[in-house]
């Protein structure tokens, strides 16, 4: 008897490592594919924030696919039934990846919608790998609990998993392989996932069948409809807040695996926690932080005063970290038992889909502004006041109490409101006014909020009178795919700007000065001194090429024996360069200029060598950095463009990065010369021209620039040479 004990202890001991070992390495290759994947179909639609949004609404779409193949083989199909059909989709997987297309065969098609653009690139590059990946947590923790074993270890193990998966892409995999060893390195993973799928599952076919079981399973009664609700909102709320966190800190900085991992590995970090032994420890603790949390991501929201990113960022993730903890712990709390496993799973996934699906797909032909961030932080407060057993006694408690569980909540709140004001002190009078009125409020709303749901109700009226109150009036308002557009009034009405984001796109006159380059593009500035280099070298007219429209205002540098020719990844951007009631500089062109629609990198490579004499690179998201514009090989691609003594101009003015050392050492590693120059312009200018402060970049064969240095252009410092295969900008940060 001791004999057969041990045994019996010896085999579940080795089938614990099996499945343990599985689904780790399921997860770990799960989210470094994702990154992967995120990372090849980036740059062929402009390396916007919302292909970053798009990715997770597919990933989010492909595991609930994944977790409902997952229910139905647990519920439906005969042991040796399931077993076979997951051998098959592991084999099926390894085919698709092996056939895989490559980033250079990802582009944007013209006249299919960029969101359906992406979700098919996506699917083509990793759609099978994704889905069998993402049915083997809930099918192998179903299995392991067929004899008993409590499986929600597992969930916590494949989180953990995943969390390293998720640090490995960037830090140690996108540093040391290129695209190219990383696609083999995760198919060598996929195989050997493969494997490990077939010895479980052929293990199983060894064991009993699972049709009493699955009798069994079958007759338990079903949770009720309103925990199954309120399981797909605990879940929904958390992962559309990740993609609204993500994309708010994006548009900004920089689209890219390094940023994106911050918001998933909170995500994925507070489902493990809140699944672990230490899960109601650290939810409790969580709950209380909650108000403090929920209310300083709406200030961040609203304060658009140009935070430096050391503190923006952390806090941001601060303050989602939170809320992802609190509403993963109380669902974790409110988990069915082990016999409902995959049904759990599959109404997780679906609230994963539901917001994921709301945020990249809904949100942007619903709204014309990024509503839906300030909508999903109140929606956190709502489910997290209707979480079951959820009760609010603090109205019945003693006075002393209120005042202490209210001093408890506010604390945190003023510690962090006060290192906010004591940097808007130094920002502006303007940014402290108005940080203060925020943070005012905010007080408010947290000391006589005394429950649940009246914070959230207070917190809903706050935002919604704020954004009413504080929003600058505007005369159109788009959004797109590529983000928000606004055209406002500005200069006490002598002239109409274009704000993409948060960030000036480009300044127009309406009175005599109309013609007349503004902002960024004054001809006192750095872009003057490149065209009027351009001028005399080629005085009979040239070709003129310039990556990003804007307004259009790089048309008012162009003769009347130029050719000039616009590449725009955004058609809205377009349409509204070309409409006069908004801005005329296309139109007042002395030649009628040429646009291009699609990203400018790839639509340069499809030009003939030799087609511009000057080429100007001005495509920036808000104040983001579309990184594979200025890579090692982009430089390669923009110089086969270039005629004989032909000039390259970066525009790389930016609040947050510096660049000018890294694209001046790209451009060098490609055997090319730089050169910058950065521009304060004089007060006189700055109210005449609007100019503004600005950092450009000239770019020409060696021996090409000798004129800029008599106009006083520097030779940038050395800086990291940025290639396709690592072109993560994070790096360039200012301190």
């Amino acid at each position: 008897m001791s004999a057969d004990t041990n045994t019996t202890a010896q085999r579940r001991t080795g089938r614990t490592a099996l499945h343990l070992a599985t689904i780790s390495i399921s997860a770990f290759l799960l989210f470094a594919l994702e990154l992967y994947a995120g990372r090849v179909v980036l740059p062929a639609f402009g390396g916007t924030p919302s292909v970053w949004t798009t990715a997770l609404c597919f990933f989010s779409a492909t595991v609930f696919v994944g977790y409902a193949y997952a229910h139905v083989l647990t519920s439906r199909a005969s042991g040796t039934a399931a077993s076979l059909t997951q051998i098959t989709l592991a084999a099926v997987a390894v085919v698709a990846a092996l056939f895989a297309p490559t980033q250079d065969r990802i582009t944007m098609h013209t006249g299919v919608p960029p969101v359906l653009d992406v979700l098919t690139a996506l699917a083509i590059v990793a759609g099978a790998p994704v889905l069998l990946m993402a049915t083997t947590t809930p099918l192998l923790s179903a299995w392991y609990a067929e004899d008993g074993s409590d499986p929600w270890w597992l969930y916590a193990v494949s989180n953990a998993a995943s969390l390293t998966g998720l640090f490995a892409y960037p830090l140690l995999i996108e540093p040391f392989l290129g695209l190219a060893a990383q696609r083999l390195a995760a198919t060598v993973g996929l195989v050997a996932l493969a494997g490990l799928l077939a010895v479980v599952a052929l293990g199983r076919l060894r064991r009993a069948a699972l049709a009493t079981e699955v009798a069994e399973v079958s007759c338990e009664a079903p949770p009720p409809v309103r925990l199954k609700l309120w399981w797909m909102l605990a879940a929904a709320v958390p992962s559309g807040l990740l993609s609204a966190t993500t994309t708010h800190l994006a548009t900004d900085h920089v689209s890219a695996p390094l940023l994106w991992i911050g918001p998933l590995s909170l995500y994925l970090g507070s489902f493990a926690i809140a699944f672990s032994r230490f899960g109601p420890r650290v939810t409790a603790f969580s709950m209380r932080l909650v108000p403090a949390a929920a209310t300083m991501l709406w200030l961040l929201f609203l304060a658009r005063i140009g935070w430096p990113p050391l503190l923006l960022i952390p806090l941001m993730l601060l303050a989602y970290g939170v809320l992802a903890l609190a509403l993963h712990g109380r669902l974790a709390s409110a988990r069915p038992p082990a016999a409902q496993l995959t049904r759990f799973y599959l109404l997780v996934s679906a609230g994963g889909l539901m917001a994921t699906a709301f945020v990249a797909l809904a949100a942007p032909l619903l709204f014309n502004g990024v509503f839906e961030f300030p909508m999903l932080i109140v929606a956190s407060l709502a489910v997290l006041a209707w979480a079951p057993e959820h009760t609010a006694r603090v109205g019945r408690a003693r006075p002393k109490d209120v005042l202490r569980y209210t001093a408890s909540r506010l604390a945190p709140y003023a510690l962090v409101a006060s290192v906010l004001l004591l940097f808007a002190s130094r920002a502006s009078a303007d940014a402290f006014a108005l940080v203060a009125m925020l943070a005012a409020i905010g007080f408010q709303v947290i000391g006589l909020s005394p429950g649940m749901r009246s914070l959230a109700v207070a917190t809903a009226i706050a935002i919604a009178v704020l954004m009413l109150a504080i929003t600058p009036p505007h005369e159109l308002r788009v959004r797109t795919f590529f983000g928000v557009t606004e055209v406002r009034q500005a200069r006490d009405g002598a002239a109409r700007e274009e704000i993409h984001g948060t960030t000036l796109h480009g300044l127009q006159f309406t009175d005599v000065r109309r013609k007349e380059p503004t902002s960024y593009f004054v001809r006192s500035g750095p872009l003057g001194d490149v065209f009027a280099v351009y001028d005399r070298r080629v005085p009979r007219g040239g070709s003129i090429g310039v990556v990003g429209l804007g307004i259009g205002t790089m048309a008012a540098y162009a003769r009347d024996v130029d050719q000039l020719t616009f590449f725009e990844v955004d058609p809205a951007i377009v349409r509204i360069a070309e409409d006069p009631r908004y801005f005329t500089y296309l139109r007042d062109a002395p030649t009628e200029p040429r646009i291009v629609i699609g990203d400018g990198r790839l639509s340069l490579t499809a030009r003939p060598p030799g087609s511009f004499d000057i080429l100007v690179l001005d495509a920036f998201t808000s104040d983001a950095v579309p990184a594979h514009l200025l890579t090692r090989e982009a430089m390669l691609t923009y110089a086969k463009t270039l005629r004989p003594h032909g000039l390259m101009a970066f525009q790389l003015t930016n609040r947050h990065f510096d660049l000018a050392p890294a694209v001046a050492a790209t451009a060098r590693s490609a055997g090319l010369d730089a050169l910058t120059r950065s521009y304060d312009p004089p007060t006189a200018e700055r109210e005449r021209y609007a100019a503004q402060r600005s950092r450009w970049l000239v770019v020409a064969r060696p021996g090409d620039l000798d004129e800029f240095e008599a106009r006083g252009w520097t030779r940038p410092p050395d800086g990291v040479v940025l290639t396709d295969d690592y072109s993560d900008v994070l790096r360039l940060l200012r301190r």
